[in-house]
C-alpha cells in the first residue's frame, strides 16, 4: 500500500484479475444481506467462509443476531455452529444466541456442546444460558438431564430466576411428571421467587397430563390468592379445559370456558379449538356453535385447525350441511382454507354416511386443483363403500394412483370389507393382489375378509352336496378351491406374523368340515376297514359320529392355534378331559371336542 492511502490494498484472484479491497468487501456483504433476507443461510455461510479464506471477512460488519434468528426459524443447527466458528472473540451473548438455536431445534446434544464451549472459552455461564439449556432438555423430554443442569447451575453460584423454574416445571408438565413439577415449584417458593402466570400455567398443564384435575383447580385458586392476584389468560383456560376433558369432566370444562367472558379474554384460535374438542365428547352442537359465535364477536380469525375441529364435530353430529356452510363462510371471509379443512369436511361426509356429498366435494376439489391426501381419499372411499358404491370406489382407487397417492393398509382394508359385505370375492382377490403389488402388507382385516368369503362359498358347496371330498390318499380329504384358498391365505397370515382371531380360525376349520350324509358315512366306514356290526360293538372312537367330521388337517391347525394362544390348550393328562366350549366359535368347539374324543379313544 502506497503512502497517503491513495491505492487500496489489492488482492489477486485466481484468474489474474485484481479488485479493490473495499469495493469487493462491500459487494460481498451486499450479497450476504440479500441471501439472509431470502433465508438462504447455507449459501450465506459459504459466502462468509469464502471471504474468510481470502482475508476479506470482518465479522463486526455482520449482524450476528439476525443470522441466529433465521437459524432458529429454520432449526438450522449445523449452519449456526459454522457461523459461530467464524466469530473471532465470541461473547456470552454470542453463546446465548447459539444456545437459543439449539433450544428451538430441541437439540440437547448441541446445547451441552455450547456449554462446553463456554467453559473452554474461560467464560462463566449466566442464568440465561443455563435456563435456555434447561428449556432445551425440557423440549427433548430429558427430565433428569434438566434437573442435573439445574443443580449444576446452583452449585456454580448462579441464582435461578422465575424463568428457570418455569422451564423446569414446563419440562415436567410435558413429560407428565406432576410430582417433579410441584417439587420444582416448592423449591421456587422456598427461595422466595414469585411465580408468574407462565409457572402457574405449566403447573396446571402438568396436572392435566396426569389426570389430577382437582389439583389443577387448586393451582387456579393459588393464582387468585396471591398478594397481587394473577388473572388467568387463554393458556390457563385451555390447560384447565384439557385437564377436565382428560378426566371426562366435560360439564366442568364448559364452566371453565365461561371464564373467557368473566376475565374478558380474547385469546387465540387454540383455546376455542380446545373448547370444541371438549364438547365433541357429548355431541353438544349448540355449544360448539356458541363457541364459534364467541370467537367471531371477539374478532379472533379462525385458523385451519379450528375450522377442521368444528367441521369434524359437525360431521359426527350429523350436520353435514352445516359443515359445508362453515367452510363456505370461512372462504367468504377471506380465510385461507386448505387441504386440512377439506379433509375434515370429507371426514364429516364419511361419518354421516353421505356418499353423495362426499363425491360432490371430491369433484369440487378437482375443479379447484386441490390435491387430496391419502386420508382424504380414504374418507371418500369409506363413504362410497358405506353407500354400497363399490364400482365407483374402484374408480377412486384408480384416481389415487394417477394423482401420485399411494393407497395404504387402511385403503385396502376399507375396500376388502366392502367386498366381503357384497360377497364379491373376485374383486376382493384382485384387491389383495394389488395391495401386495403396491407394497402394502396385508393385515388381519384383509385376511379375514377373504377367508370369510371362502368360508361362505365352501359351506354352500357342502350344503348342496357338491363334490368336495376325495379318498385318493386313502383318507378323507377336502378338495375344494375355496378351502384351498382359505388355507393359503391363512398360512400367508401366519407366515407374515399376523396372529388370527378365534373367529378366523373357526372359519378356516369350517372349510375343512366333511359333508355329512349316509353315502359318505359308508365310504368312511369302508376306508376304516371295519364292518358296521363290529363298529357298533367296539369302543373304537372315530370321527364318524359326534359333532361332525373334519379333514385331518383341522386337528393340526387347531394345535397350531393353541400354540399361538388363540384357543385354549387342552390337557389330556388328566381325566376327565375338560374343554370349555362356551367361548369358542362353532367350528373351533366342534373340532376341539372331536379331537378330545379321538385322543381319548
Amino acid at each position: 500500500m502506497q503512502d497517503g492511502g491513495k491505492n487500496m490494498l489489492q488482492f489477486p484472484y485466481p484468474n489474474g484479475k485484481h479488485a479493490n479491497y473495499a469495493h469487493d468487501v462491500s459487494e460481498q456483504l451486499h450479497s450476504y444481506n440479500r441471501l439472509i433476507r431470502q433465508g438462504r443461510i447455507s449459501e450465506c455461510i459459504d459466502l462468509l467462509e469464502d471471504m474468510e479464506r481470502k482475508g476479506l471477512l470482518d465479522m463486526d460488519k455482520v449482524y450476528h443476531a439476525r443470522f441466529f434468528n433465521v437459524c432458529k426459524s429454520q432449526k438450522a443447527i449445523k449452519e449456526a455452529f459454522r457461523f459461530f466458528k467464524l466469530v473471532p472473540n465470541p461473547t456470552l451473548s454470542t453463546f446465548n444466541m447459539l444456545m437459543s438455536v439449539c433450544a428451538s431445534s430441541k437439540d440437547s446434544e448441541g446445547a451441552f456442546q455450547v456449554l462446553r464451549l463456554v467453559q473452554e472459552a474461560g467464560l462463566k455461564a449466566d442464568c440465561k444460558l443455563y435456563t435456555t439449556l434447561i428449556t432445551t432438555c425440557a423440549k427433548s423430554g430429558k427430565v433428569d438431564a434438566m434437573f442435573e443442569v439445574f443443580h449444576e447451575m446452583v452449585n456454580a453460584g448462579i441464582e435461578p430466576n422465575v424463568h428457570t423454574y418455569g422451564a423446569l416445571i414446563d419440562g415436567c408438565a410435558k413429560a407428565g411428571q406432576v410430582a417433579k413439577a410441584f417439587g420444582a415449584y416448592g423449591i421456587m417458593r422456598s427461595k422466595n421467587v414469585k411465580p408468574d402466570r407462565v409457572v402457574f400455567n405449566a403447573l396446571i398443564t402438568a396436572c392435566g397430563q396426569s389426570g389430577a384435575v382437582d389439583r389443577a383447580f387448586d393451582v387456579l385458586a393459588e393464582m387468585n390468592a396471591e398478594v397481587h392476584p394473577v388473572d388467568p389468560d387463554h393458556i390457563t383456560i385451555g390447560a384447565l379445559m384439557k385437564a377436565c376433558a382428560n378426566a371426562g369432566q366435560v360439564d366442568r370444562a364448559r364452566e371453565v370456558y365461561k371464564m373467557i367472558h368473566k376475565y374478558n379474554i380474547k385469546g387465540t384460535p387454540e383455546v376455542y379449538t380446545i373448547a370444541i374438542n371438549c364438547c365433541s365428547q357429548t355431541g353438544d352442537w349448540e355449544f360448539a356453535c356458541s363457541v364459534y359465535d364467541d370467537m367471531t364477536k371477539k374478532g379472533v380469525i379462525p385458523d385451519e385447525v379450528f375450522l377442521s375441529a368444528l367441521i369434524d364435530f359437525a360431521g359426527h353430529a350429523g350436520k353435514v350441511e352445516a359443515a359445508f356452510e362453515i367452510l363456505q363462510e370461512a372462504k367468504n371471509q377471506g380465510i385461507s382454507v386448505g387441504i386440512i379443512s377439506y379433509s375434515s369436511l370429507m371426514g364429516a361426509c364419511s361419518n354421516a354416511k353421505n356418499w353423495q356429498k362426499a363425491l360432490e366435494l371430491y369433484e369440487h376439489m378437482k375443479s379447484i386443483k386441490l390435491k387430496p391426501t391419502v386420508s382424504t381419499m380414504n374418507a371418500l372411499i369409506t363413504a362410497l363403500c358405506d353407500g354400497d358404491q363399490l364400482p365407483k370406489t374402484m374408480e377412486v382407487l384408480s384416481d389415487m394412483k394417477s394423482l401420485g397417492l399411494c393407497p395404504n393398509t387402511i385403503t385396502y382394508s376399507i375396500l376388502l370389507v366392502a367386498c366381503e359385505r357384497k360377497d364379491d370375492v373376485e374383486v376382493g382377490l384382485m384387491l389383495l393382489s394389488q395391495a401386495k403389488e403396491d407394497g402394502v402388507i396385508p393385515n388381519l382385516v384383509m385376511f379375514k375378509c377373504i377367508i370369510g368369503m371362502c368360508s361362505r362359498r365352501y359351506e354352500k358347496a357342502r350344503t348342496l352336496n357338491e363334490h368336495v371330498l376325495s379318498f385318493n390318499s386313502g383318507r378323507p380329504q377336502i378338495e375344494n378351491k375355496w378351502t384351498s384358498l382359505a388355507l393359503m391365505v391363512y398360512r400367508e397370515a401366519i407366515v407374515a406374523g399376523t396372529i388370527p382371531t378365534v373367529e378366523v380360525v373357526s372359519k378356516v376349520l369350517g372349510c375343512l368340515q366333511l359333508p355329512y350324509n349316509a353315502d359318505i358315512r359308508e365310504r368312511l366306514v369302508e376306508n376304516l376297514g371295519v364292518s358296521a356290526d363290529a363298529l357298533k360293538r367296539s369302543n373304537l372312537c372315530s370321527l364318524i359320529d359326534g359333532f361332525g367330521e373334519y379333514d385331518p388337517r383341522a386337528f393340526s391347525l387347531l394345535e397350531e392355534a393353541a400354540s399361538f394362544g388363540i384357543v385354549p390348550c387342552v390337557s389330556f393328562k388328566e381325566i376327565p378331559v375338560v374343554v370349555d366350549a362356551r367361548k369358542l366359535e362353532i367350528h373351533t368347539a366342534k373340532v376341539s371336542l372331536s379331537f378330545q374324543h379321538a385322543t381319548i379313544c
